[in-house]
């Protein structure tokens, strides 16, 4: 390799995926400056395969944890008895001791990037769990709301943090600037709807599930545009739960389970823009009354056609369309501890 044309060797270690690539930080220093080329790490993320992995936190009463609860697991999908396996402990450590791990109450996925609501009411963090960068950042405990992405700028990304708060009755959006280490305030933002706190990213966008008192439908914050937009969500045959979640970075899913029913649809965007969302029905199962929680947080693989939920009760469900003739469309397993899983997709982008 030391032979070759070093844009040479740029060009292969830009398509080695990120997982592979950070074994080779201690080959030579300039493979390990590489990590900090903000031109070389935005180019392997557009060029370097996808690689997804789940990543869990154990739940616990908020507030109440005392180390670290982030992992990154293996999910199989093998029925009667799927399983959530527990393969890497991640360290969050806090900055102001070096011996004391922090725990995470939520975190926001978006290109590798987590912004993690910690159990500190005074901070949050922007974190790399696969270059290890952090970014800590000063908040204040009645911050309600908060959401990571970026301008969508193909050639670098501007990460940027929405955070809300409600003070006098007064509805405030802020705008922090992850380049500047700056806020500012969004004027003429009001809320004639409301929406859950968790959000989904894609493409630099996020994505709410809200509601008023005729319609349910998206909410999104296009960070480049730095304003808000209601987006369609497909069109059910009853009321039911409404979950979201993000297909391989690519396309967002919506899982409803029906109130009424034993039916359970997934569905996926064909197409995403600044106007619309057009959806496309990935598949209908009818659970045989297997399945009457309500999910949680879910995951897809669409190409097999399989769901994984998962509940605050310690369970966890894979539910396969290809069994739904049968009457075991739903395996579940019970852990020894709460999970919350979500896609992680690792990258070496700056923060």
């Amino acid at each position: 390799m030391s032979d070759l044309p070093p844009d040479l060797v740029d060009e292969i270690l830009c398509r080695v995926p990120a997982t592979s690539l950070k074994r080779l930080r201690s080959t030579c220093k300039r493979w390990n400056a590489l990590f900090k080329d903000r031109v070389f790490t935005e180019k392997h993320f557009h060029k370097a395969p996808k690689q997804s992995l789940v990543f869990a936190l154990k739940y616990e009463e908020p507030y109440a944890l005392e180390e670290s609860n982030a992992f990154l697991v293996s999910v199989s999908l093998d029925a009667p008895s799927p399983s959530i396996e527990i393969k890497v402990a991640l360290s969050l450590m806090d900055p102001a001791s070096s011996s004391k791990e922090v725990g995470i109450d939520e975190i926001i996925h978006c290109d590798g990037l987590l912004l993690c609501i910690t159990n500190m009411d005074d901070r949050i963090v922007v974190w790399n769990p696969c270059s290890g960068e952090t970014r800590w950042i000063q908040t204040e405990p009645y911050y309600y709301l908060f959401a990571l992405g970026h301008d969508n700028n193909k050639l670098c990304h501007a990460y940027k943090i929405l955070m809300f708060y409600r003070r006098n009755n007064i509805d405030v959006f802020e705008i922090y600037e992850l380049s500047s280490d700056s806020s500012r305030v969004l004027d003429d933002v009001t809320l004639d709807w409301s929406f859950e706190p968790t959000c989904v990213s894609l493409e630099g966008n996020s994505y709410w599930y809200s509601s008023d008192q005729k319609d349910a439908f998206l909410i999104s914050f296009d960070f480049r545009r730095e304003r808000f937009r209601h987006l369609c969500l497909p069109t059910f045959q009853s009321h039911g739960r409404i979950c979201l979640s993000v297909v391989r970075e690519e396309q967002l899913s919506v899982l409803h389970k029906c109130y009424n029913t034993s039916k359970m649809e997934v569905w996926v965007t064909s197409k995403i823009d600044t106007e619309a969302a057009l959806w496309t029905k990935s598949f209908t199962v009818d659970l045989h009354n297997d399945f009457d929680k309500v999910p949680f947080r879910f995951l897809i693989d669409e190409e097999k056609k399989v769901v994984v939920c998962c509940n605050v009760d310690m369970t966890v469900h894979t539910i396969d369309k290809y069994n739904a003739e049968s009457s075991s469309v739903v395996s579940s397993t019970v852990l020894s501890w709460h999970p919350l899983i979500y896609s992680y997709v690792p990258s070496l982008v700056q923060i």
